[in-house]
């Protein structure tokens, strides 16, 4: 590992051994050991590996790859049969005669962290035990207090740890217990107060709680190393257990010292660590660039409802959401209620993710309910009392609601319950069609939703419908729908042909206003010059997800037997969205005419769209609005686009593009050959692009809204 003194700051006098426990979760063993390695200084330091009986293939290959060639730096112990936790943690501290850390296996260090650790450690006699800061630690927990936070947005570990150093006054607060995450325990602690306790804790959860609980009535301290961070997976190491764990070690906890809930409770309302917070936060927004509600004299507090949050979602409306949101959060307190699916976490566990400046609060549904009501996102008491939790939490003027797919739309009444306007986008088919497009399983567009006609269409799950359950199913749930969008105080919709539906479906409060508005895109330079006189193939580009419903089948028809050199189709989509349709369309196509791309980073996007001559939107599913083909046209791309839906809303016939039949190959057909035949009409179009509305513009736009709606609420 080479020589790091300089770094950590010991000497061979003052050395360390670092405790880790194993029992699965070899990806994020991985990840663990290797920030160890490249951190800390061995020697003087030692690592002992506590493995807890016999380890699947791909933990026993990770331990191989790293330890095998560190093996006079490293103790490696194996439980005979599994032990459990504690008395993994128990026999690499019985073998250590040294000061410990006990480090997670679902961690990761920074630079210094072993130093700076000790240091906190040496800083007064009495301490016993060192709780560095992290993402998931409860009350040492940050940029969130007692919430798991992910990293935040563009932040690695590495920068966390130098943000938290820099600005920390090294403080040393006291706590009231500390935290196993990663925990620094003095042998003079140990030899005083003794082991863990086994036989109480031996699965884990509590463990540390209790020791210190002894520590504490032998006159010892606990202190939060506040100018350490140490990232925290989460969950790696006990799975779906974790809660009922929990539970149980709560309950022993309260048996052994009556006075540990109360002493955590008066800590947490105190909260001493609330400074290194606030700079932390701050330092991350210099960082980001982002200077919060500084813009207006009339900051607003707006929370946005979403399904989903970019990086970890990228569908339309996410994207749309999480633009405005960052646009907003110049001049307002911005936060955001998501969805996120997550298969190491259980359903209903909540996430907390600063994103340059917005708080975002991510619960899991890895849509595992047995209930049908939760299931198919009625009402769900867990998403209705986490939004009750970040309503007190955030306490909005205002409520903009984009999606309620993956939550439930009960939540509708959760806010307005506190008399909270509600700004709600129609973003899609969802409330009337639970594919949320209108598109059957049979590749033919619906005519429009009925109880019993839905309920034998096989939904996106592929699951058979129930016979007898759905018919009931879908009448609550269009019951549902109609009473809680009716909640709303305001609509905004991109498109007159979905305004339409929603009316006709009694599902807008008729005494809302409701706004159709031109959704914004970003400003594109539009640099690419289409081909003149046949001097290069014409490239027609398609962008969008590979299933049915955006019709990327009648394109690739409409290009079969057209002339390499002449024309060529650039697909762009997730070949993983519906593997079995991409099949069906890579068989389908002519070599040299027609490319798969698969799918690009959203700050590609301008590139991409530049380097088409022409964009085709062949949906044969309803659109509700067309902002790729409104991103084209920003970018100085014309659009050949079928007749359907919103689409026919743009007005680019023969002005600045085409339509032509949905599911008509051949009409298709007839553009695409009149464009080769005399390319110069891209031109003519290319010069006739009207300007598009700027994701700016239409924040304006949706500001005034605001400003309407709660005008008219007071």
């Amino acid at each position: 590992m080479g020589n790091s003194r300089a770094i950590d700051g010991v000497n061979e006098e003052r050395s360390i051994d670092i405790v880790i426990p194993v029992c699965g979760a070899a990806e994020a063993l991985e990840r663990c050991l290797a920030s160890v390695f490249r951190h800390t200084c061995q020697p003087p330091h030692h690592l002992i590996v506590a493995v807890d009986g016999p380890q699947g293939k791909d933990v026993e290959k990770v331990l191989a790859r790293n330890l095998d060639g560190r093996r006079e730096l490293v103790t490696l112990l194996h439980n005979e049969v599994r032990s459990g936790f504690v008395v993994s943690v128990n026999r690499g501290m019985a073998v250590s005669k040294r000061d410990v850390v006990l480090l997670n296996s679902d961690t990761q260090v920074c630079a210094g962290w072993l130093g700076k650790l000790q240091a906190a450690a040496n800083s007064d006699p009495a301490i016993a035990t060192v709780t560095p800061l992290s993402n998931s630690a409860t009350i040492c927990s940050l940029p969130e207090f007692l919430e798991d936070n992910l990293l935040p947005a563009g932040v690695s570990t590495e920068m966390m740890g130098e943000i938290v150093e820099r600005v920390s006054e090294r403080e040393y607060p006291r706590l009231p217990t500390g935290v196993g995450v990663c925990l620094y325990i003095k042998r003079s602690a140990l030899d005083g107060v003794g082991l863990f306790d086994e036989s109480k804790f031996g699965l884990g959860y509590g463990e540390e709680n209790e020791f210190c609980i002894r520590a504490t009535s032998a006159g010892l301290e606990h202190i939060a190393d506040d100018a350490t961070f140490v990232f925290h997976e989460g969950q790696k190491s006990f799975g779906s257990d974790k809660e009922k764990l929990t539970k149980r070690a709560m309950r022993t906890l309260r048996s052994i010292d009556p006075t540990y809930v109360p002493r955590v409770a008066a800590f947490i309302r105190s909260d001493p660590l609330a400074g290194i917070r606030g700079r932390v936060a701050d330092e991350l927004c210099r960082t980001q660039g982002v200077s919060i509600a500084g813009g207006t004299s009339q900051p607003l507090s707006i929370l946005h409802i979403v399904h989903g949050w970019p990086p970890f979602d990228h569908g339309g409306t996410e994207q749309y959401a999480w633009q405005l949101a960052r646009g907003q959060v110049h001049r307002h307190r911005v936060s955001a209620f998501a969805r996120i699916e997550d298969q190491d976490r259980n359903t209903g566990q909540r996430l907390a993710y600063l994103d340059n400046g917005i708080r975002v609060r991510a619960i899991v549904n890895n849509f595992d309910r047995r209930n049908p009501i939760a299931r198919n996102a009625m009402k769900d008491r867990i998403f209705e009392r986490e939004l009750e939790i970040f309503l007190d939490q955030t306490r909005p003027d205002l409520v903009h609601v984009h999606h309620l797919a993956g939550h439930c739309v009960s939540l509708m009444g959760v806010v307005a319950r506190r008399r909270i306007p509600i700004v709600y986008q129609v973003q899609d088919w969802w409330a009337l069609c639970a594919r949320s497009n209108l598109w059957r399983p049979d590749e033919s567009l619906c005519q429009g939703p009925k109880p019993s006609q839905c309920s034998r269409c096989l939904p996106l799950t592929k699951k058979p419908p129930r016979a007898l359950l759905n018919p009931f199913l879908y009448r609550v749930r269009r019951g549902f729908m109609r009473r809680h969008l009716r909640k709303a105080d305001a609509y905004v919709m991109g498109s007159r042909t979905i305004r339409t539906w929603y009316s006709n479906a009694g599902l807008l409060n008729p005494d809302a206003p409701v706004h159709v508005l031109e959704y914004g895109v970003p400003a594109f330079s539009g640099h690419h010059t289409p081909p003149q006189n046949g001097a290069c193939p014409i490239t027609f580009g398609f962008i969008g997800s590979l299933m049915p419903h955006k019709g990327a089948h009648i394109a690739v028809q409409a290009f079969r037997g057209i002339t390499p050199g002449a024309a060529r189709l650039v697909l762009w989509g997730d070949p993983d969205a519906d593997p079995d349709h991409t099949a069906h369309l890579a068989e389908r196509s002519d070599p040299g005419v027609i490319e798969f791309k698969g799918v690009f980073e959203e700050n590609q996007k301008a590139q991409v769209l530049e380097s088409f001559d022409a964009l085709v939107v062949p949906s044969v599913g309803l659109e509700s609005f067309g902002i790729v083909a409104r991103e084209a046209m920003s970018a100085g791309v014309p659009v050949v686009v079928s007749r359907r839906g919103a689409l026919e809303e743009l007005g680019i016939d023969g002005v600045c593009g085409a339509e032509f039949a949905p599911e008509d190959p051949a009409d298709l057909r007839r553009v695409i050959d009149r464009l080769i035949d005399s390319p110069e009409i891209l031109h003519t179009w290319r010069r006739a692009l009207p300007a598009i509305a700027t994701v700016e513009e239409h924040a304006d736009e949706i500001e005034k809204i605001y400003r309407q709606v709660l005008q008219g609420s007071r």
